[in-house]
C-alpha cells in the first residue's frame, strides 16, 4: 500500500497580509503555499482600492525587493513597478487615482 503524503498547509501568519503602502499606494501580498512561493522569483500583489465598487488589480514584485516574509524592504526603488501598473490601467481599473510624484514619470 501506498503512503500518502501528509498534505502541507501553509502558515498565514508566516508571511505579511498586512496592507502595505509605498508612497501612497496600498497593496497586500497574495499568500501561496510553500512549495509554490519556492518556485517563484516574484510575489503577487493585489492594488488595494478605497472604493469597493472597483475590483482589485494583480501585479507582481521581484524578490530580491522583498524580504522573506513579503515585506517590501526599506529604503528600495521600486517606482517602475507602479509606473508599469499605470500604463496597463491597473490604476484605472482599480479605481485608484495616479499620484502626483508619478505623473512626471509617464
Amino acid at each position: 500500500m501506498k503512503k500518502r503524503k501528509p498534505k502541507r498547509i501553509y502558515e498565514e501568519e508566516k508571511y505579511n497580509t498586512e496592507i502595505q503602502n509605498y508612497r501612497g499606494i496600498k497593496f497586500k501580498l497574495i499568500v501561496y503555499t510553500e512549495q509554490h512561493f519556492a518556485a517563484l522569483r516574484a510575489k503577487r500583489f493585489l492594488l488595494i482600492s478605497d472604493k469597493e465598487e472597483h475590483p482589485s488589480q494583480n501585479f507582481w514584485i521581484p524578490n530580491c525587493y522583498l524580504e522573506k516574509d513579503g515585506t517590501l524592504k526599506p529604503n528600495v526603488f521600486v517606482d517602475w513597478i507602479f509606473v508599469k501598473c499605470v500604463k496597463a490601467n491597473k490604476f484605472k481599473y482599480a479605481g485608484i487615482d495616479i499620484p502626483d510624484w508619478m505623473r512626471g514619470k509617464l
